[in-house]
Parts: structure tokens; sequence; C-alpha cells
């Protein structure tokens, strides 16, 4: 296979949050360790991180994070390294004074990466590429599929599609619209929304294949969170909806986008709270089985509910213990972490992660 997916992956940290914004910054990991602190990071308002606070060490596919001596201390996976050194799987999350990263095994994908505010969505190197391809589709007029899990972002996407073809839409959803397809997909529309489409019936099937039929300028995007096969759909159906297929990525494998959409659910609830980078880690270390929709959710509910307290400053210890667990079995962005001490033998230690997000 050609291309970077064919080289050997590239650990490296993606650096979140830091001071009281977020950020998206890359930083491979070299041969003997990268130190994380001021000297890192020369543009950062962070007041608790440390000139050389941390060292971030990649071996034997995993990390190695040894706290320098820091003034406030190295947490990993939301604990203290009480040992000074600690060995963690990727992904994890370490956290430096106000400092959220990301030790990842492959930084590749995030590297030249940027954050958009785009078709009233946050876009960063996850889901830019996806993107690039529903403006493709929009300006080919080829039919488009949107898979992923639920809370996604898949009818933001959508959405998306629609506005970019520039012509009159309908979105329809047989489990919410009682009107059958034919009446919402008016002579006027171009561009149908398509929405539980293994719910449509056989009534509204029917309707759907005759306007394919009948009116080649309306083309489709379907939202769906599992391959259309798997939802009864006639074979023929399927090869005319899926032109282009494109997967979205649960919110637990976006975290460049993660700490801007919390950013934005506080300031949007409460814009003069501020937001302590515990915040961000909390939310990193869950798996958010409703993805955005639930994170979104959950953190303006926080942020409400502490401004009704008096309090000025939103924490991770403020979210509600059990936002972004709800789905048991679902995996998080923070692996199993074993501590070691310096110079002496190395100890086992539990998982960090809670019981309801193994």
């Amino acid at each position: 296979m050609d291309g970077p997916s064919a080289q050997a992956a590239v650990p490296g940290i993606l650096v979140v949050w830091s001071g009281a914004t977020p950020c998206v910054a890359t930083f491979r990991i070299p041969e003997g360790g990268l130190v994380l602190g001021r000297e890192l990071l020369e543009a950062t308002t962070d007041d608790r991180i440390s000139r050389q606070h941390a060292r971030v060490d990649w071996r034997d596919r995993r990390f190695v994070v040894t706290d320098l001596g820091s003034r406030n201390g190295t947490y990993a996976g939301g604990h203290p390294l009480v040992d000074r050194e600690i060995t963690v799987t990727p992904p994890s999350i370490v956290r430096t004074g106000r400092t959220v990263v990301v030790l990842l095994e492959d930084i590749r994908r995030f590297e030249g990466g940027t954050i958009q505010t785009e078709h009233d969505a946050i876009i960063g190197a996850s889901t830019a590429p996806l993107w690039r391809q529903v403006e493709a589709a929009a300006r080919a007029g080829t039919n488009l599929v949107i898979l992923g899990e639920a809370g996604s972002g898949k009818g933001r996407m959508a959405r998306g599609y629609a506005r970019m073809r520039g012509r009159p839409e309908a979105v329809f959803n047989p489990m919410i619209q009682a009107v059958p397809l034919e009446r919402v997909a008016g002579p006027q529309i171009e561009t149908l929304i398509l929405e539980q489409i293994g719910k449509l019936g056989a009534q509204n099937t029917a309707a759907l294949v005759r306007l394919l039929d009948t009116r080649p300028t309306v083309k489709v995007v379907t939202t769906a969170s599992m391959p259309l096969e798997h939802l009864a759909i006639p074979s023929e159906l399927i090869a005319r909806l899926q032109g282009k297929s494109l997967l979205l990525l649960p919110l637990r494998d976006r975290p460049d986008e993660m700490a801007y959409l919390v950013h934005d659910a506080v300031r949007s609830t409460e814009p003069g709270l501020q937001i302590h980078s515990t915040l961000i880690e909390a939310c990193l270390l869950r798996p958010w089985p409703g993805n955005v929709r639930e994170l979104v959710s959950a953190v303006s509910r926080c942020a409400h509910t502490v401004a009704q307290q008096g309090k000025n400053n939103v924490r991770g210890e403020d979210l509600d213990n059990d936002a972004g667990h709800l789905m048991v079995g679902a995996p998080t962005i923070n692996a199993a972490v074993t501590p070691t001490t310096v110079d002496k033998q190395r100890k086992k230690r539990s998982s960090t992660r809670s019981s309801g997000t193994s």
C-alpha cells in the first residue's frame, strides 16, 4: 500500500488545551524523549506548568511519563503520578499544570491540522477530509450516504451537503413525520435528507423509488448508524442511494475537536464562566456513547448548574457522574496505565477506567 498509511506509525502528543483555551498542537516523540513544559509550549498562557514539567518517552509501544519535579504535579488518566513515573498504553490523557495532552501511537493524521467553524460544525483534522468529500459530492450532484454512531454529527453533515448544493431541500424521518414521503418531497424539492431509512416501510420505499425514477434532479443524502445492507433495504435501492459513502468517526476518536466543543458549549450557556483544564480532562476520559449530542448537552447542563451555584469556574468534578458513561462496553480514549518507580522494580496497578467505561 502506498501513502502515509503504509509507513510506520509516528508516536507523539496532541496538545488540546493549555491555560484557559482550546488549541491544537502536535509534537513527535524523539528518540531521547520529549519534555513537556513552557520551553516546548512557548505561547502558552498556562501559569501552572513548569519550564520543564514532565518527560514523555516511547518504549516498547507504550509511553513512559516522568514528572520532572514539577511544582503542580503531573496527572495520567486523571490520577497524580505518585511514584513520579508511569507507563501508559496509548491513547492516554496527561495533564501538566493547566495543559491537557493526548498521547497517541500515531500522530500523523493530526499534524498540520487546524480547527475551523463551518457549516455550524467544529471541523478539525478528524473530520476535515470528510467535509471535503461532502463538498465534492454536493458539487457533482452525487447521492451521499453518511454512516456513524447516533449523535456523532451525521445530520449536521447532511445539512451541510444540502446547503452546498444550494437547492430547495427537505428532511424526511419516518419515525417523526406522520405524513408520507411523497408529500414531504414536493415538486420544488431537489435535495432530500433521509433519516431512519430502515424504518421507511413499503409505502415510503415505493415513493422513494418513484422519486428517483421520475425526478433525476433530486439528490438524496442518507444518514444511518449502520451499513444500508443491514437495514432490510432492497439492494437495487441501496445501489442508487450510495453514490458515495462516508464513515463519520465517533467523538471519542476526535480528540482534536472535543476541547473546542466543550469550550463552545460552556460559552453558549454561561459566557462568564471560566473553564478549568480538569473539565477537558474529564471529558476526554469518558466514552460519550451519545457522542457530540450527549457531550454538548451534559456540558451545557453542568455549566448552568455551576453558574446557579455562584461559582465562576467549571471543573471536571462538576460534571455529572453519569455523563458520558451510559453505554457499558464503550471504549474510552484513555487506556490502562501501569505505574513504575524510578530505579525500582515495576509495580502493577489497575486500570484508570471507571467501571462504567470498560
